[in-house]
């Protein structure tokens, strides 16, 4: 059985990495009796991936997390006999609690489950493969006429950002311009920005919010220190232009 899980991480937890984060649901998974399966090999791995890796420090109200395993989704945590699966001898309780409740129940606060589904047919392959973009919220203070700023910076038909390598110390130029897919100002408050991005995400091309706001500072004449953004990421985007496990139609 294929199974999606759909979550958001805000609070404190924004600042563990993605692979502590990995660690977490494994561990959380395990405990409520929704074991996933492992590769075969000389290093077996768990059938589970995320759809898009979150960034540390970014907020996100639409992690997935698809998880593959051989038990399912109804059968209850065992703790209680010993043994994970078998469920006669679990409470009633246990037994009748929906996957989402379970899972809730052990993850820390800053972690919660929204959605719990099996895995749809429309999505043959990993989830990963049919992103295509993502949508962030952008919120900060200390900015004047933010929506004139954006509509100048997104006029620009070339914006060139340069990255050095750690290791090396070679520096590389590329232009983030194509990576810019859209946007649109949430509200016009004075002093501050409220807006939305939508960023490339998909394709082996993905654009950091961060990176796409340096440059936006940068054309504006601001310091990001200074203006402290706050970035939360409110959809992750198929290639349709709809938020993943979307109907057409918004059903």
């Amino acid at each position: 059985m294929k199974y999606l899980i759909e979550f958001s991480k805000t609070g404190r937890l924004i600042y563990i990495s993605h692979l502590d984060l990995a660690r977490l649901f494994l561990r959380v998974l395990r405990m409520a009796g929704l074991r996933p399966d492992y590769s075969a090999g000389f290093n077996p791995h768990p059938k589970m991936s995320f759809a898009l890796p979150l960034s540390l420090g970014f907020h996100s109200v639409c992690e997935y997390l698809e998880i593959e395993t051989g038990q399912t989704a109804a059968i209850s945590p065992g703790p209680e006999n010993g043994k994970a699966g078998r469920e006669s001898a679990a409470p009633a309780a246990l037994r009748t609690q929906t996957p989402a409740g379970r899972l809730n129940e052990r993850l820390p606060e800053g972690i919660r489950v929204t959605g719990f589904c099996e895995k749809p047919v429309c999505y043959p392959k990993s989830l990963a493969s049919y992103v295509h973009a993502a949508r962030y919220e952008i919120m900060c203070e200390g900015i004047d006429d933010a929506p004139a700023r954006l509509a100048a910076f997104f006029a620009q038909s070339s914006i060139t950002v340069r990255k050095e390598k750690h290791k090396t110390g070679k520096v590389t130029e590329n232009d983030i311009r194509g990576a810019m897919l859209d946007y649109r100002v949430v509200k016009d408050l004075k002093g501050r920005m409220l807006a939305e991005v939508t960023l490339l995400s998909g394709g082996g091309a993905v654009l950091n919010p961060l990176v796409f706001f340096d440059a936006f500072c940068a054309h504006s004449g601001q310091v990001r220190e200074a203006l402290a953004p706050v970035v939360t990421r409110q959809a992750i985007l198929g290639k349709d232009g709809r938020p993943l496990l979307q109907k057409p139609g918004g059903e």
